[in-house]
């Protein structure tokens, strides 16, 4: 591994900073919503604050507290992951580390960077799989390593994209892998079939390194949805998890005990992170590129000791790209160009319209715009809305896979070798 430090600046904490960052994938708790009042409808490529060209290639989306970006890069020909930190005002590159890995089999549309980061007050926690490991690593924030573990082999049929989050003093990730015999079908000709990898939802603690919990999961079909916090009456929090062989399940973050586990809710792959929708949480599942079904779940309360399936959607559903709740609607972009909005409390369709574009990258929403963007780089913004209305298609002039992030009344997006600011005209 080597250390490469560009300037010795030191990230402060800021009372109230945390309202202003966006510290995970999709932002505070995975909800996707941005509070940035000047980022523009309509701009041209002119109109960026500022472009870094970065190293290696990625698909992990931005994060940012204060006014660092941290994100990861990765070497295609040598697997080797590069954790970033960019400077937020002027997109300058403060210091990059790096660590050697292990090259193996993707995905034509995954890379050896696909994960996003999580960051608070004190650093970034980044995270990656290879066929021999699956890595948690703990930077400060001038880069220098605090602790690093590596939790060991991992099965996937086209690689890991692991988006840990860190929760009061745990830092919480999901390992989840395959079984090869069940996904014989789908992995490289010539491929040993061997034993089940070994599933697990997993806390560190967040200044040591150390394993606080560890919950063994069963072992499908390996999946990517992030994890996100339920808050509980008296105070409480559980930490909600998605996966094939587990289905959703409610976690106490202090202890690791399950609260509560609906089984078979997912038959495939989870890519969609949850979405917690007023009472219900959101999630869907597919194969291949494809969604198959969207499903909203009322878990356990004073009155249901069991998990409830409030509806189900067929039509239109997303694997990868997660879903935004805002305001009793869930608007929906999935990878085929189709965005809908649908009441979120029965999934009545509200509008269902075909927009130019594919989409990996989850929608954003700031104010009463979506900002989707497609694959080859156009930024798409909706109204949030109950009418449909396409208000404008801006240029992004590369591919883009990542969600873009939200913070400091700008918008950062991570393109296939670059990372974009843009910020308007103060108010």
């Amino acid at each position: 591994m080597k250390l490469l430090l560009l300037s010795g600046v030191v990230l402060t904490s800021v009372v109230g900073a945390e309202a202003a960052d966006w510290p995970r994938f999709r932002g505070p708790n995975g909800t996707g919503i941005g509070h940035a009042n000047t980022i523009p409808t309509t701009w041209t490529t002119d109109d960026y604050t500022w472009k870094t060209n970065l190293p290696g290639q990625g698909h992990g989306s931005p994060i940012v507290v204060d006014n660092h970006i941290y994100l990861l890069s990765g070497d295609r020909q040598t697997a080797e992951r590069f954790v970033l930190c960019v400077n937020a005002d002027n997109g300058n590159l403060l210091w990059q580390r790096g660590y050697a890995s292990t090259p193996g089999e993707l995905h034509r549309d995954n890379n050896y960077a696909s994960s996003t980061p999580a960051a608070d007050a004190h650093g970034v926690i980044a995270a990656w799989t290879s066929t021999d490991s699956f890595m948690l690593v703990a930077l400060d924030n001038h880069g220098n390593e605090v602790w690093q573990r590596d939790l060991g082999e991992y099965k996937s049929a086209w690689g890991g994209a692991p988006c840990p989050i860190i929760v009061d003093d745990l830092v919480v990730v999901l390992n989840d892998q395959m079984d090869p015999k069940i996904m014989a079908r789908f992995l490289p000709k010539g491929t040993e079939i061997t034993e089940p990898g070994k599933s697990s939802a997993i806390a560190i603690d967040r200044n040591t390194g150390k394993i606080r919990w560890k919950i063994t999961r069963r072992t499908i079909i390996a999946g990517y949805a992030t994890p996100c916090v339920r808050h509980l009456p008296g105070g409480k929090k559980e930490i909600v998890f998605f996966g094939t062989g587990n289905g959703m399940t409610g976690v106490d973050p202090s202890t690791g005990n399950v609260n509560w586990e609906l089984n078979n809710s997912f038959r495939s792959r989870t890519v969609m992170s949850p979405v917690l929708a007023g009472d219900l949480i959101i999630g869907s599942h597919g194969l291949g590129i494809v969604g198959d079904k969207l499903i909203a779940v009322r878990p356990p309360n004073e009155r249901d000791s069991d998990a409830q399936v409030v509806f189900e959607m067929r039509k239109s559903i997303p694997l990868v790209p997660t879903a935004i709740y805002r305001n009793g609607l869930l608007f929906i972009t999935c990878e085929t160009g189709i965005v809908s909005c649908v009441d979120a409390t029965n999934g009545n369709e509200v509008w269902r319209e075909r927009v130019r574009g594919k989409f990996y990258a989850s929608p954003v929403c700031v104010g009463d715009r979506l900002y989707c963007v497609d694959r080859s780089g156009s930024v798409i913004v909706l109204a949030a809305s109950r009418q449909f209305a396409h208000l404008a298609t801006n240029p992004l002039e590369d591919d883009c896979f990542a969600t873009p992030a939200v913070a400091n009344e700008s918008m950062y997006f991570r393109t296939a070798s670059q990372l974009i600011a843009l910020k308007g005209d103060e108010l």
